[in-house]
């Protein structure tokens, strides 16, 4: 019975943890799409900077989403 409780523990963070990548993952995106094509913040800072932010953070989500997808594709095969 014990064991049973800790593979559902187990199973609940991991479901957390993905739901957690995913939500960061399209923060991530939405934060590159509000610097590379909104007007948000083209007062505050140059554009060289705005626009390079912009590629970075888009570069990471899109690294985020992937490992999100290899790690539940791995967790599937087991």
């Amino acid at each position: 019975m014990n064991r049973n409780n800790s593979d559902t523990r187990q199973r609940g963070q991991n479901a957390s943890l993905y739901i957690f990548e995913c939500i960061m993952s399209v923060i991530y995106l939405i934060i590159a799409y509000t610097l590379l094509f909104m007007d948000v913040f083209k007062g505050t800072m140059s554009n060289g900077v705005r626009i390079g932010l912009g590629v970075v953070f888009a570069g990471y989500g899109v690294f985020r989403v992937y490992r999100a997808i290899k790690k539940s594709m791995k967790k599937n095969e087991e």
